[in-house]
């Protein structure tokens, strides 16, 4: 899909890059960390473990090695944590709060929350990169609920419960800054997911549920992209492909329908009753460019 080709870039900028330059080695951290980064200047979360981070407002971090924090984590408004290498684990629910961003870079910088997922009014929750067809290698054991966010991509995960994406698709400062439009969009693809999945309200760029193992129910209904500007290099569709749904699906008075776009998947498999004024789209259109279902 041509808009995720951006999203590599969302945390390569030169200036970060140059700010985490140096790989700091394993020591033996506080028992609590704050992070005192801004975005000109992050600052890296030492390899370890941690009782709590704290993320205060428009604080911007990074994790460069294993990183292993024994509680919840919220991230306070425009905050920002980046996963750029090791790992990232939470035993204890995560909150990014409003204009928030958290996320890694690849699939080779897991992320694990041992517990819900609540991503805020236009905050950003980013695990993975499209994989297609790869290994499972992050974990969120509990639901994702975004109310509002600017975008919820979500690659290669086995997630816990429902997911659940009200509404949405406005802009993220942090992304913008560092990557440009194009970023801010929803996407779930190659993950596995126990309970249903819901998509209602976004009026985003771009949306695709693509590859996923569905254990519960879906519905994808009442979306509306923006007229995009002349000249501009990104395409309205919503791209539904590909999927395997063991329950029933619901497309419904979606603007434009799903998988009217370049790269739509092969028919999902639903095992359930499909229903809306949409509702073929909620199996797929054959042919394009996301594969089998998995």
């Amino acid at each position: 899909m041509r808009l995720k080709s951006k999203l590599p870039a969302v945390f390569l900028t030169a200036a970060l890059t140059a700010a985490l330059a140096a790989t700091p080695v394993l020591a033996s951290p506080p028992s609590r960390f704050v992070c005192s980064g801004t975005p000109n200047a992050p600052e890296t979360i030492p390899g370890g473990s941690y009782l709590s981070v704290s993320m205060p407002s428009g604080s911007f971090c990074s994790v460069n090695g294993p990183v292993t924090i024994l509680g919840p984590m919220k991230l306070e408004d425009s905050a920002a944590l980046a996963v750029m290498g090791g790992s990232l684990t939470v035993r204890g629910p995560v909150d990014v709060g409003s204009n928030a961003v958290l996320g890694n870079v690849n699939n080779t910088a897991p992320i694990e929350i041992d517990g819900p997922a609540s991503v805020g009014s236009h905050a950003a929750l980013i695990i993975g990169v499209e994989s297609p067809g790869q290994p499972i290698v992050s974990a969120i054991r509990g639901p994702v609920r975004a109310h509002d966010a600017s975008t919820v991509q979500i690659h290669n995960t086995r997630i816990g419960g429902p997911v659940s994406l009200v509404g949405g698709g406005g802009e993220n400062a942090i992304l913008n800054a560092l990557a440009g439009p194009g970023a801010n969009f929803n996407d779930l693809e190659d993950n596995q997911i126990l309970g249903s999945v819901g998509e209602t309200g976004y009026d985003g760029i771009w949306a695709g549920i693509i590859r996923n193992r569905i254990y519960g129910p879906m519905t994808f209904a009442e979306n509306t992209e923006p007229p995009l500007p002349p000249g501009s290099p990104f395409v309205n569709e919503y791209d539904i492909g590909s999927n395997r749904i063991y329950g029933p699906a619901k497309c419904d008075e979606n603007n434009p329908a799903p998988n009217m776009g370049p790269s739509s998947g092969s028919p999902s498999i639903v095992y359930g009753p499909t229903r809306g004024d949409q509702a073929a789209t909620c199996t797929g259109t054959a042919a394009g460019q996301t594969g089998p279902p998995v």
